[in-house]
């Protein structure tokens, strides 16, 4: 078992993520292969990485060079999956903490599915870092329940496994078309070889990662999101687009049918109970302040979102810079 990480800039959050990585309970018959990619970093990042390697003989560090033909994390990526020969890999990402039965159960799944989901979510704190963190599960939640009806959405790189045999199948990472959102562009190509998915949805595999701290920082994240949902089917598209615009939409229609107005509290009774139910499955504290507000504020921000995507801006991240796709 390989777990490839990506490092570009990392030196806050990488000691905590490697931590969790090199404290996992598997079984004794699983052996785990830390492979970290060191992506032109101009931080700390290299130092923290050496001082991991003396210490644990896990973890394998990359110096990823930066004239080959593709770019970003997918550049990474492709470069460490060459250099290992595990059965399967799991992706992780440096700023993600993960819990010590997460390989474990990331396996457990592989063992019949050919790429698997975990869950992850933002660390809670103030209002702002909660709303994120309801955010996530939520989606990941409808995402699970697409999955059990069948419907492939995404997979989640930051949270993602793979049977190698299928990863080479796609042809790895250069198989793929260059995408910022890397791991719905390999998802999609695994779904279109007929591959096998799962979207798990548990504490075992539930991860905790940083909060965005501005909504112009998460409006950036969130296009960059993007890249890969305006790919997705017309279908969810539709679904999708209907659910930011749906209070607005139903105000307007309720101004010339006024009986379709009782749908407004029933609505925001049944999304705010079900984000309370959701956090319970996975054994967290409830937010009760950013459970009670959530519709209001992803109505805000989404709505917001959809408007700052009508310029189609470019991409920022990790301190470089893409092209809409």
């Amino acid at each position: 078992m390989s777990v490839l990480v990506a490092a570009r800039n990392e030196e806050v959050t990488i000691k905590s993520c490697l931590e969790s990585l090199i404290s996992q309970n598997v079984n004794n018959n699983v052996c785990v292969d830390i492979l970290i990619g060191n992506d032109a970093s101009e931080d700390n990042t290299a130092e923290i990485l050496l001082e991991f390697v003396r210490k644990s003989d896990q973890i394998r560090v990359f110096n990823i060079p930066q004239n080959r033909p593709l770019k970003g994390k997918v550049n990474v990526l492709d470069y460490l999956s060459s250099y290992t020969d595990a059965e399967y890999i799991l992706f992780a990402d440096a700023d993600v903490i993960y819990p010590s039965s997460w390989v474990q159960n990331m396996l457990n799944s592989l063992l019949s599915k050919d790429i698997v989901t975990g869950v992850t979510i933002v660390e809670q704190g103030e209002l702002w870092s909660d709303y994120q963190r309801l955010d996530w599960i939520f989606a990941l939640k409808m995402i699970r329940i697409l999955s059990k009806l069948g419907i492939p959405v995404t997979a989640m790189g930051n949270n993602m496994g793979i049977r190698k045999v299928m990863f080479d199948k796609v042809g790895g990472m250069k198989g793929i078309p260059f995408s910022v959102a890397e791991d719905f562009a390999l998802f999609r190509e695994v779904i279109k070889a007929e591959g096998h998915f799962e979207q798990l949805f548990s504490k075992e595999v539930l991860a905790v990662t940083q909060p965005i701290n501005s909504l112009n920082e998460w409006l950036h994240q969130r296009w960059r999101w993007m890249q890969g949902a305006k790919k997705v089917q017309v279908s969810l598209k539709i679904l999708n687009y209907l659910n930011i615009i749906f209070y607005p939409l139903l105000i307007l229609l309720g101004a010339f049918f006024n009986e379709l107005l009782w749908l407004l509290p029933v609505v925001y009774v049944v999304k705010s109970a079900t984000i309370i139910t959701i956090q319970k499955k996975l054994a967290l504290k409830i937010r009760w302040k950013a459970s009670l507000l959530f519709e209001f504020m992803y109505l805000f921000t989404y709505n917001v979102l959809l408007i700052y995507s009508v310029t189609k801006p470019k991409v920022y991240w990790k301190g470089r810079v893409y092209k809409s796709e």
